[in-house]
């Protein structure tokens, strides 16, 4: 048997939280002198502490860690509660690792703008191309990222397949229910519709040409992406242009890191001079 200082010693937690546990009935000293008053514990009551520590650090109220105790849980029991918080935690923690990422990125393209530095804005003639893609609204932007995954998977890398792109349809960005056209450029006017998975499948078609794209390569993760499209938004009302369609991102290099720190990407924004539209805009009412 051990005194209360020898166990707590033993046992790695404090006298106060020993006492506690005793005062709540949570973890009483096996034995107590009625002459001295002294409380002892035993080796045995080791096993009953630790269960009492990892209840608690699974998150469990002091109530519902008695309840438990008096059910006799056993250790493969806790390991499976163990588990589900262990992937409760994982999925926070990659939750707060995104919003991270999301701050960082958002402060860089503060401090671009604060800079002053020329955006390298190159503007082009995108022709009419064919295309392997599937367009699905997803849930959130994860699940988009599972289905562009499923792509890269199950086309494989020949040369019969170009670059990957994605669309995000509709107007403006949605945080849920995303609207996605995702899938590979392909260099033959015939395929056949290739599976993804029980309900997605990718088909053959033409994306539309685009007359004027501004374009801007973004390197790094996907997260940056909206720096690109700030800086495209500042081109555009620099030199008096506006949007005139749906923009694309074309993947120019895929992500190979966990990060994703090395993918590199297109973004190709079709747009039209301001004094182009205003001249056709005239034309037309001097016609009618």
């Amino acid at each position: 048997m051990f005194t209360v200082g020898e166990f707590s010693r033993l046992a790695q937690v404090s006298k106060r939280l020993l006492r506690y546990y005793d005062e709540i009935d949570l973890l009483n000293p096996r034995q107590i002198d009625e002459s001295t008053g002294y409380r002892y514990y035993s080796a045995e009551q080791m096993s009953q502490l630790n269960r009492i520590l990892v209840l608690k650090e699974l998150g469990l109220s002091l109530d519902q860690i008695q309840r438990i105790l008096r059910d006799n849980i056993s250790a493969d029991e806790i390991q499976g509660m163990l588990l589900l918080k262990k992937s409760e935690i994982e999925r926070n923690l990659q939750a707060e690792l995104q919003r991270i990422r999301n701050i960082e990125s958002r402060l860089q393209s503060i401090r671009n703008a604060e800079s002053g530095e020329p955006i390298n804005i190159v503007l082009k003639t995108i022709p009419a191309q064919t295309a392997l893609s599937v367009r699905t609204v997803v849930p959130s932007f994860e699940a988009g990222i599972h289905v562009f995954n499923q792509i890269m998977t199950t086309l494989p890398q020949k040369n019969t397949y170009g670059l990957c792109f994605c669309i995000c349809h509709g107007d403006g960005l949605a945080e849920d229910d995303m609207d996605l056209e995702m899938g590979r450029l392909i260099e033959t006017s015939t395929h056949p519709p290739v599976a993804l998975n029980d309900t997605l499948s990718l088909s053959l078609k033409e994306l539309p040409p685009m007359e004027t794209a501004a374009t801007l390569v973004v390197k790094g993760a996907i997260e940056n992406i909206h720096i690109g499209y700030s800086q495209i938004g500042q081109w555009i009302e620099a030199n008096h242009y506006r949007c005139a369609g749906i923009p694309r991102e074309i993947s120019l290099q895929t992500a190979q890191s966990p990060d994703g720190s090395d993918l590199i990407t297109e973004i190709q924004f079709p747009v039209e001079p301001i004094n182009q539209t205003i001249s056709l805009n005239t034309h037309l009412t001097q016609s009618i």
